[in-house]
């Protein structure tokens, strides 16, 4: 066999770019090439020179900013040392996903792309711009993308007369997974005592231990939402910045994982152990997967049980199923055709795994061990925004407890906030820290106007907190616009906004949106302060930071602002200089 090398990189935050990467590398299997996928900061860059195939995947998020895993990486490239003809041998590939709300959408695919074509380096086709708020999400570009790649690359390095694309991929999974004989009792651990995280060093990682769970809403609210305080460890933060947790899967998610199992015959259970092994080093099994595992654990801690299939599952399904009907409509949601039904079928009532299995019996009882790892996503990290200082000698965050209804007849509930809702003073969980994308000014009298409604309220309280208790504090002018549903019913940390306010270190304004009649939000009071916006914007150089929902409050504060101090330049401006930032989530 003729040897072939695509190497593929990623710099994923939450996981998603290192999914569609690996999708990448299984179906250049069917092209027979060889290579590594690997996260950028993995990778020996200075092999870059020497590689001819190069696919990068990358997610923005934040003000523009790279992954975590890609920070190294993307620094080596913008060394001013390397020559122009560097990569002059390379045909690149750059894939972006990205959220078309935020001001620098795609931000890090489009600079990579950039950069690359600066050091010599060819585009093999154009930079793909996955938006997470097209209606079909990241496969509306991913798919033709992908499928336009090996059109490109089959120009470039056709294959031999006697060789042909092979009709699916030989890597169909990533990896070999075994049953393994039970360990005598006696030695056995016990699934409820296995934490698979505890022993990951992530970068200002720690363990931590809930002190107090307290629901900051009242009884008769709509909403549930938690004030949780962990024990403050040794690892730091600053004002803003952000706390990340991994959540379990509920004990009904798992016993309907079981049941669906135990109907369709498998002779599986949760003291079921098993091993996870590599077929090569393409594609190594992750550290936490490493040695036996009872299937308990793995339900529980590293297979989402809630999320909403992409494609690639119901490929996977489709592949063994005896059913003619419901291997048509699998292959049906799996191609690029098929993604206005799959996204009719699975996103728009935000439809789980389990259900999918549900509703496909016969594709489901054809699974392998080896195919649930393919059809159940890992469990991706959330993550909040620390709502306390340091100097508070707490760590705490403000968690809005995601549960509504669709079509469906079983109301949706959030993996995380519903974990974070359950959490019991003494609970034990594994965290980390990382820098918040907003970055505020480095000279404590520059003006701050902070915009956040619900719980968009958390960085805010924590960089209050943080002036608050300072040894030195400033005059700085603080204004905060927050807004709620009722002054009874969801205004968190009441008692601390009125008490700086009372102290005269903050400057409050109120919008409760059910209190009266006519609704009233954030935007609506930001219209009426133009002279206190221009004072501090225009004539003092202050700053704006917005957060909380992404879905229509952002647009309607800028629009807000601008009819306020009768500029939309100055806030264009502003927005270049990073004196405008925001920070907000779906």
């Amino acid at each position: 066999m003729f040897e072939r090398k695509l190497t593929i990189l990623y710099g994923s935050q939450s996981g998603t770019a290192q999914d569609l990467a690996e999708q990448i590398w299984r179906e250049s299997k069917m092209y027979y090439f060889r290579g590594n996928v690997l996260p950028m900061d993995e990778y020996d860059v200075s092999e870059l020179i020497s590689e001819r195939f190069v696919v990068c995947v990358c997610s923005t998020y934040g003000q523009g900013e790279e992954p975590d895993n890609m920070k190294r990486f993307w620094k080596f490239l913008l060394r001013k040392s390397l020559p122009t003809d560097s990569l002059r041998q390379v045909h690149f590939a750059v894939l972006g996903l990205g959220d078309s709300r935020y001001p620098k959408f795609n931000y890090v695919a489009k600079k990579l792309h950039k950069r690359l074509l600066q050091l010599g380096g060819s585009a093999a086709l154009h930079v793909g711009l996955c938006d997470d708020q097209h209606d079909l999400g990241y496969g509306a570009v991913f798919l033709p993308w992908i499928n336009q790649l090996w059109e490109e690359l089959a120009k470039l390095a056709p294959l031999p007369a006697n060789q042909y694309k092979l009709a699916e991929s030989p890597r169909e999974y990533r990896w070999k997974v075994e049953i393994v004989k039970q360990a005598a009792a006696g030695n056995r651990e016990k699934p409820s005592t296995i934490d698979l995280y505890a022993e990951v060093q992530m970068p200002n990682g720690f363990r931590t231990m809930v002190l107090e769970n307290r629901r900051t809403t009242s009884n008769d609210h709509f909403q549930d939402v938690r004030l949780i305080t962990f024990e403050k460890k040794s690892v730091p933060w600053c004002p803003g910045d952000v706390l990340y947790v991994r959540p379990h899967n509920s004990k009904e998610s798992v016993d309907t994982l079981f049941e669906i199992l135990h109907q369709q015959g498998f002779d599986l259970d949760k003291s079921t152990m098993v091993e996870v092994k590599a077929v090569d080093s393409e594609m190594p099994v992750p550290s936490i997967l490493q040695r036996p595992l009872a299937l308990e654990v793995i339900c529980e801690q590293y297979w989402d049980l809630t999320a909403i299939p992409r494609a690639r599952a119901f490929a996977v399904l489709a592949k063994s199923c005896s059913n003619e009907l419901e291997k048509e409509k699998l292959i049906e949601f799996s191609s690029v055709e098929g993604q206005e039904e799959l996204y009719s079928y699975a996103n728009r009532p935000r439809r789980t795994i389990l259900e999918v299995l549900q509703d496909f019996p016969h594709a489901t009882k054809s699974l392998t061990l080896e195919a649930m790892f393919e059809v159940f996503q890992p469990i991706k990290p959330r993550a909040f925004s620390i709502a306390s200082a340091v100097e508070s000698e707490k760590l705490q965050i403000l968690v809005a407890v995601i549960e509504y209804k669709t079509k469906l007849s079983v109301p949706r509930r959030g993996l995380c906030s519903q974990w974070l809702k359950l959490l019991a003073s003494g609970d034990l969980i594994n965290a980390w820290v990382r820098k918040s994308t907003f970055q505020l000014p480095s000279d404590n009298r520059t003006p701050l106007v902070m915009i956040g409604p619900g719980t968009g309220l958390a960085p805010f309280r924590g960089i209050l907190q943080e002036r608050e208790l300072s040894e030195t504090p400033t005059a700085a002018p603080l204004v905060l616009f927050f807004g709620c549903r009722s002054s009874t019913a969801d205004f968190h940390c009441e008692e601390d906004l009125k008490r700086m306010e009372q102290s005269g270190m903050l400057q409050l304004f109120c919008a409760f949106s059910r209190d009266q009649s006519e609704k009233v939000y954030v935007q609506h009071l930001i219209r009426n302060e133009g002279v206190l916006l221009k004072k501090l914007l225009v004539e003092n150089g202050g700053y704006v930071l917005v957060s909380g929902s992404s879905k229509n409050m952002p647009q309607a504060v800028k629009e807000a602002l601008i009819e306020a101090i009768g500029d939309a330049n100055h806030i264009e401006d502003m927005i270049k200089a990073n004196r405008y930032q925001e920070e907000t989530w779906a």
